[in-house]
């Protein structure tokens, strides 16, 4: 039995970074497809009503509309609201220019 808890211990210490670091890499894609589809809702023509209804959201949720950035990045799969509206935001002035 001994010869098994260490086992179990080494392999925990092996994977726990590389568990880690596969999470960080999974939240950044996570964030980036979050951003894209902004960015094509935007594209749309729907910059407005995503941004009214990402608000509606946190109200309704009774969520905190900020985080610590680093936090965040690190542990949120999805970007802070204030992060998306400011992109969403940034995406329509630079659509408005283009057209």
């Amino acid at each position: 039995k001994q010869w098994y808890q260490r086992r179990v211990a080494i392999t925990a210490g092996i994977f726990s970074p590389l568990n880690r670091v596969m999470s960080a890499v999974s939240i950044y894609i996570t964030r980036c497809f979050e951003f894209q589809a902004d960015r094509f809702a935007v594209g749309l023509g729907k910059g407005e009503k995503l941004q009214s209804s990402l608000i509606k959201l946190v109200t309704d949720n009774l969520s905190f509309p900020m985080a610590d950035k680093m936090f965040s990045t690190f542990n949120y799969s999805h970007p802070p609201i204030l992060e998306r509206i400011a992109a969403i935001k940034e995406e329509m002035a630079k659509k408005s220019k283009t057209e």
